[in-house]
């Protein structure tokens, strides 16, 4: 489905080097931190002498262990006045299986041949 997973959003702090540092969120936000995860886990598989993780859709439904499932809250609506799609457990359309949950999917991507 869409999406696969989901990671933090908001709260993120940007020094823009004049004034204090601001607050953004968004897309932005979320998918350097699941592709900062993933290239941890990348790295930890060549440490090994194993090859990188590829393509990963297919991976991400086999091991729904590794991810924190997320059962509260919706997101927005896209703005029209209405709560949009709930979080539930198991897949859902706002955080499909979860945000990575790095120690499970450690040890998961560790015993991958």
């Amino acid at each position: 489905g869409i999406p696969d997973i989901a990671a933090k959003a908001t709260g993120f702090l940007v020094n823009l080097g004049i004034g204090p540092p601001i607050s953004v969120a968004g897309t932005s936000c979320a998918c350097p931190t699941a592709a900062g995860v993933i290239a941890q886990l990348n790295d930890l598989r060549l440490q090994a002498g194993k090859s990188t993780l590829g393509f990963l859709n297919p991976l991400i439904y086999t091991i729904p262990s590794g991810w924190h499932d997320i059962t509260e809250g919706y997101n927005d609506g896209c703005g029209f006045g209405s709560k949009g799609f709930p979080a539930t457990g198991g897949w859902d359309a706002v955080t499909g299986l979860g945000t990575p949950d790095y120690e499970s999917l450690k040890t998961l991507i560790a015993n991958l041949p």
